[in-house]
């Protein structure tokens, strides 16, 4: 039986064009070592480069914030 290929995001690409932030892309890494990125844009329409990275954590925040 094959080992199930699955992935967990790691980071995010915004924009803030001074009226709104847009969120441009999510990056997954699978279990297998590749990273691949999930546009929710039309890539041809920004540039990744100018995105602002952050960094996605898949652990509980703090309850304190609740």
């Amino acid at each position: 039986m094959a080992k199930r290929k699955t992935g967990w995001p790691f980071q995010e690409g915004f924009l803030n064009d001074g009226e709104q932030e847009i969120h441009l892309f999510t990056d997954y890494r699978w279990n297998d070592g590749s990273v691949s990125r999930h546009w929710h844009v039309d890539p041809e329409r920004f540039d990744a480069c100018l995105a602002e990275l952050r960094p996605i954590s898949l652990k509980p925040s703090d309850s304190s914030d609740q």
